[in-house]
């Protein structure tokens, strides 16, 4: 009784702090490390999707898999988010055997990866993890999901990024030397432990929190493509198996959750380390609820005055109820969002300041950042209607004229086009020539049917700019590409 009474408390509470804790900034500053176990994937999925949490980077240990083998799961699970902009790295190889699980393991699809991405080599690990923290200003947290390996190369290499970490959050067994991961690279603990940085040990302390179908039925009822790619991921026939035999259980899974909701767990403190659990009174209806509120929170986030945004097709004039349901289902709700406010802010249904609001959104979604977090240069000059992808862009991205973010080159190209930087890494996307072309000629149509800037003219622009918005998909029409200079 006394567990039950814990448990719908803690639920209650942590509710009421979901609700109301974004502050429009991250709170944790997270580079994870991985060795490719299926927990691993579903930790990460997890992580990208928290509303306060920004993931800077991954690297990929040797452990359940090799370095480069998970190298690929993971590039494959960030571009089924189109979260591309992740950088990942490769960790340097022990020298250990993989375990019996291993070709497991090396048969489970994370995601889908392009052709081309299939063959190209990850970045060393060191690299990766010098450039991320360059100048960072934030302390960062060190999640490591496989062994310490990469983390005490890169530390021992570069003892003065000691100062960027505040701790190391290790899923590891409790009893240390009997941990999987401690037992994948002994000397990386004892090198990490001898440089005095805080550790915190997670651990699972109970066998029977496990994945089953209960747990994955609750997942394909949220709205969210995080939880849909773990329930995707799941599907396979190797892991029906597995759940089947009650083999898989909340693993990695409780780190996420450990730094979202560190209320659910116990912990001790032992020289400079905590030894961490889930409190033996969670129950797993509402451990699956908790999970289901992470892996929703990112895309309900961007919200200020709105505790929803309002997809009441009542609320909306015709012809813009006619598109809401198939556009939502088609972009989702966060496109619809900055569009409608586009079109409120802009004055009206704009073509350009569509496609600037859709580019946003991919830049975001590109470095899985939210608003505010990315300075911007356009190239789409002063002068309308053009300039108009101005207003998309500052409106999706909150890199506003206000805030400093955005600037506007005197260079101007006629495809739309914009630099987007976060973290000392730029992207620069552009409208797709074939887009650009079939745009340019339908608004020369209506210039020559109505005439120019006439009321006949711009009941033409407003319907057209309806039909790009809910037939254009962000994914589509844009070129991506890594910008090294100006």
């Amino acid at each position: 009784m006394i567990n039950k009474v814990f448990t719908l408390w803690m639920l209650s509470f942590l509710i009421g702090v979901h609700l109301f804790a974004h502050s429009g900034k991250p709170k944790s500053h997270l580079i994870i490390d991985t060795d490719g176990a299926l927990d691993d994937m579903r930790s990460i999925t997890m992580f990208l999707s928290g509303e306060d949490i920004r993931v800077l980077a991954i690297t990929c240990s040797q452990g359940t898999l090799m370095p480069e083998s998970v190298y690929l799961k993971v590039e494959s699970l960030l571009s089924d988010f189109h979260s591309e902009g992740i950088p990942v790295g490769v960790g340097k190889m022990t020298g250990q055997e993989l375990p019996v699980w291993s070709s497991f393991a090396e048969g489970i699809q994370w995601g889908n990866l392009p052709v081309e991405q299939k063959v190209k080599a990850g970045e060393d690990a060191g690299w990766i993890l010098n450039k991320t923290t360059k100048n960072y200003r934030d302390k960062i947290t060190l999640i490591a999901l496989g062994s310490l390996k990469t983390y005490a190369d890169w530390i021992t290499a570069n003892p003065k990024v000691i100062e960027q970490i505040e701790k190391i959050v290790w899923y590891n067994d409790h009893d240390i030397e009997n941990g999987f991961n401690y037992k994948a690279s002994p000397e990386s603990y004892n090198i990490i432990r001898a440089l005095g940085i805080k550790i915190d040990f997670v651990g699972s302390m109970n066998a029977n929190y496990v994945i089953d179908d209960t747990y994955i039925d609750h997942l394909r009822n949220l709205d969210s493509k995080y939880a849909r790619q773990i329930v995707k991921v799941h599907e396979q026939t190797e892991i029906r198996q597995r759940m089947e035999q009650k083999h898989l259980q909340f693993w990695d899974d409780l780190v996420p959750l450990f730094i979202t909701d560190p209320f659910l767990f116990m912990s001790e403190t032992k020289d400079n380390m905590r030894l961490v659990r889930l409190n033996p009174g969670m129950q797993e209806p509402s451990l699956h609820e908790l999970i289901g509120q992470l892996l929703e929170s990112a895309e309900n986030a961007e919200n200020r005055v709105f505790r929803a945004f309002p997809i009441d097709t009542a609320l909306y004039k015709a012809e813009y109820a006619k598109i809401l349901d198939e556009t939502l289902k088609n972009f989702g709700t966060d496109e619809w969002r900055v569009i409608s406010m586009t079109n409120e802010i802009h004055g009206h249904t704009g073509i350009y300041s569509i496609i600037g609001a859709k580019m946003g959104i991919r830049a975001m979604e590109y470095f899985n950042v939210g608003v505010n977090n990315m300075t911007v240069k356009s190239f789409a000059g002063n002068q309308p209607p053009l300039s108009c992808l101005n207003d998309g862009i500052q409106i999706s991205t909150g890199a506003t004229i206000g805030q400093g973010l955005i600037t506007v080159s005197d260079t101007i190209l006629n495809i739309p086009t914009a630099i987007f930087e976060f973290n000392n890494r730029k992207i620069i996307i552009s409208l797709k020539k074939e887009f650009t072309e079939k745009m340019q000629k339908d608004i020369r149509y209506g210039v020559q049917t109505y005439g120019p800037l006439t009321d006949d003219y711009w009941l033409y622009i407003e319907k057209l700019a309806i039909k790009y918005w809910s037939e254009f998909s962000r994914y589509d029409i844009c070129d991506i590409s890594p910008f090294t200079n100006d």
